[in-house]
């Protein structure tokens, strides 16, 4: 046979594997796949709760949001959406019925549990021997608390430190002492302060070995979360113990009331129960509303096929409160990305990806189904009618296969280059047509208030979102920036295939009313950063180029002003309403390629917004060099009332032939910041010079034992957290005030004190 003909009967088996899963997932199935390239499916069913808008929010392709009326129908949703055996494994067989407390404190094992409490705040807090001068934890949103390792509130910090809390008397700094220590069996994960209540909560890696979830027949991830009354600090108090099946996701705390994610493969959540459970004080809560103390979230979905689906649960925790019960909504998403938060509003992100496959098995139905005498038509109509349970997914395109296989087979060599022909030109258009519908952001808005969740739109923008800084909400407007990745496509040209970045408008219904699109082609987001009635974008390939984006009119944002320079951002923050700091990377072009070097600080002036422009810049370290506050915000120290600028940083030294070089300080990096630039006023190490070496920290490496992980001050006193420190540096001239050890280096054992 002709070299060509065997050519074409490779790439034509090809086409029909792609078949064969669009026959699966849209075609057979009355077109329910998530195909967003078309918006055919028409008179959606309301829900029949009512409590959904009257206009049901829709996507491109008609889908609309929806809420199970039984946990029965959730059950046979998931089922139904189960992806083979991805269960097994994961179950498992034992029995017990009790559970007792996970924790202890090393001053007082005796632990009275209390159940009301009254809320203090932490001005309240510091008013009791304590300065009002003090760093808070740096949020994207004022009033939007979020959580972290270190806390202080103006007398006494908070330190996760190995599977431990810290509580460091901190004010005054000369007599500052390790006060009170909180052991784990879990790892806590970050940490509230709330006046005098403390919330902590981690991944609960103890649960199973508690007699009360012995009985428990799936084996999921849970998160435990604690809130303890620390009105005396040596002898804090636990209030409430909860632990979520699921594994932490994000959280905020607006007033008193913390908002708490967590999401759970489905499954996970094939046994029994269909819901994640809640376990309170060592007892299952209910789902049962005829029992005194119950909780039945209301769970929303879409009325469509799932690859996979997570069940991501919204829970409004009442801190202050311990007899308030946890008031809960739960969505089905594939995925749970980035969320943003403001005080009256959650937004949930995913990405939803329409790939290269989908478009083709699209052309293969137009192309080849028509041709199907009705006999094929009429066994791959009975083999999709097959219940699942009979024939599962694999099972049924392996039967279909062969239907296809064989017609492919019957036709002549000419008919067959015939229908290739017909197949590359339906494909090289539909993928022209779809470039920026491969990859959406899908957001799902929640109002806030209190104990009270309720949903309020969905909507979706092209592209993907980076973090929790590419979006923002202005009024009654939410505004959104993403980045549409680089696609690999055939039949596609270059200039089809490259990425570009976005920024998009929406009302409050998350209607798109506004929009900025194909922003720096070929490049990325590396940062964003709305303030006001701009955005601030920093892309990235080959230089740095710096984006201001007026906003004023929603209905028609652009493009005021660009600036490129070598180099990228990762973080972008406010020095002022004109300027604003980066932090990043310096780079080089070296034969023909970017080459990442050590951290770069720049200032950028964007009073002239069509003319921005970096007025100041500053290079730590060489190669290799890194900082947490890269991409964890809450690393980043700033007050521009004390012109202080503060950093945890890992550098490697200056290599003049531009290797990668060694290891040479590790600790944080103080800078003196004005509008004229920066200043290094000194760095704290952390490392006892270089002699705590690699293989100490608690995950095995310099940067988490060596390494500073946050600072904050008080007055005129800067403190520096690492997993073996807290050090207090004077902030006039970074004298050390004292070093507090925390555990021993070598066994990570709490030191008596």
């Amino acid at each position: 046979m002709k070299f060509y003909y065997l050519n074409y009967i490779y790439y034509m088996k090809k086409f029909l594997s792609l078949f064969f899963l669009f026959i699966v997932g849209s075609f057979l199935l009355s077109g329910c796949q998530w195909k967003f390239w078309q918006r055919t499916q028409q008179g959606n069913t309301p829900d029949q709760q009512g409590d959904i808008q009257t206009a049901p929010d829709t996507f491109s392709d008609g889908s609309a949001i929806k809420k199970f009326a039984t946990l029965g129908e959730l059950k046979e949703f998931l089922e139904n959406n189960s992806s083979g055996n991805q269960a097994s494994g994961l179950m498992r067989e034992t029995g017990g019925d009790t559970w007792s407390d996970s924790f202890t404190v090393s001053v007082d094992s005796a632990m009275p549990m209390t159940k009301t409490m009254a809320p203090t705040t932490a001005n309240e807090a510091s008013g009791m021997g304590g300065s009002s001068d003090f760093s808070k934890t740096n949020v994207q949103i004022e009033g939007v608390d979020e959580a972290d390792i270190v806390k202080t509130d103006g007398k006494y910090i908070y330190a996760v430190a190995d599977k431990n809390l810290q509580i460091i008397e901190a004010y005054p700094a000369d007599s500052a002492k390790l006060l009170t220590t909180i052991k784990f069996e879990s790892q806590p994960q970050d940490i509230y302060i709330n006046g005098n209540q403390l919330v902590v909560f981690g991944y609960d890696q103890a649960i199973f070995e508690k007699d009360f979830a012995k009985n428990f027949k799936r084996y999921s991830a849970y998160t435990f979360l604690k809130v303890f009354d620390i009105s005396d600090k040596a002898k804090p108090k636990q209030l409430r113990d909860l632990s979520f099946e699921g594994s932490y996701h994000d959280s905020r705390l607006i007033g008193n009331y913390l908002y708490f994610i967590t999401q759970t493969p489905h499954y996970g959540l094939m046994e029994g129960a269909v819901l994640p459970r809640l376990v309170e004080d060592g007892k299952l809560i209910s789902v049962d509303a005829n029992t005194d103390r119950y909780q039945l979230p209301s769970v929303y979905y879409f009325p469509v096929p799932y690859d996979s689906v997570n069940l991501v649960n919204v829970a409004a925790i009442n801190v202050s409160e311990a007899t308030e019960p946890v008031n809960s909504q739960v969505y089905l998403l594939p995925s749970n990305q980035a969320i943003f938060a403001s005080k009256n509003n959650l937004y949930l992100t995913y990405t939803r990806y329409l790939n290269q496959e989908q478009v083709m098995a699209d052309v293969m139905k137009e192309v080849l189904w028509p041709k199907l005498d009705d006999q094929q038509k009429d066994k791959i109509t009975k083999i999709e009618a097959v219940e699942d349970f009979v024939l599962n997914k694999n099972e049924k395109l392996q039967k279909i296969s062969q239907i296809l296989q064989a017609y492919i087979m019957s036709l002549s060599d000419d008919e067959q280059k015939t229908v290739e022909s017909q197949l590359s030109e339906a494909v090289k258009a539909k993928l022209k047509e779809l470039v920026k519908e491969m990859e959406k952001t899908i957001i799902t808005k929640i109002a806030l208030d209190g104990k009270n969740l309720s949903y309020q739109a969905t909507g979706e923008v092209s592209g993907y979102v980076l973090n929790q800084f590419a979006m923002d909400e202005s009024g009654d407007y939410f505004r959104i920036a993403t980045t549409k990745n680089q696609t690999w496509l055939a039949y596609t040209n270059e200039e089809d295939q490259k990425s570009f970045s976005n920024i998009y408008v929406l009302d409050k219904d998350l209607k798109t009313v506004g929009s900025v699109e194909g922003l720096a082609e070929g490049e990325r987001i590396y940062s964003v950063r709305f303030m006001g009635q701009r955005a601030y974008l920093v892309t990235f390939k080959q230089t740095d180029p710096l984006f201001v984006v007026d906003l004023s009119q929603p209905t028609a944002p652009k493009i005021l002003g660009e600036l490129k320079i070598p180099g990228f951002s990762s973080y972008l923050h406010p020095y002022d309403d004109t300027t604003l700091i980066g932090l990043g990377k310096e780079t080089i072009e070296k034969d023909g390629r970017v080459l990442a070097q050590g951290l770069k600080l720049s200032l950028f002036d964007v009073s002239n917004v069509s003319q921005p422009k970096e007025i100041a810049k500053y290079e730590l370290g060489g190669k290799g060099s890194d900082s947490i506050a890269l991409y964890d915000h809450k690393a980043f120290l700033f007050s521009k009332d004390k012109n202080l600028l503060a950093i945890p940083v890992s550098l490697n030294k200056v290599m003049t032939d531009d290797s990668w070089g060694p290891f040479e300080f590790g600790g944080l990096a103080v800078f003196d910041i004005s509008k004229e630039g920066f200043k290094l006023k000194g760095k704290i190490d952390h490392s006892d010079g270089g002699k705590a070496g690699i293989g100490e920290g608690w995950l095995g490496g310099r940067y988490y034992d060596n390494s500073v992980k946050r600072a904050l001050y008080i007055e005129n006193n800067l403190y520096s957290l690492s997993s073996r420190y807290v050090k207090i540096n004077k902030l006039g001239d970074l004298s050390e005030i004292k070093a507090i050890k925390l555990k021993d280096s070598k066994d990570f054992e709490v030191i008596n004190y």
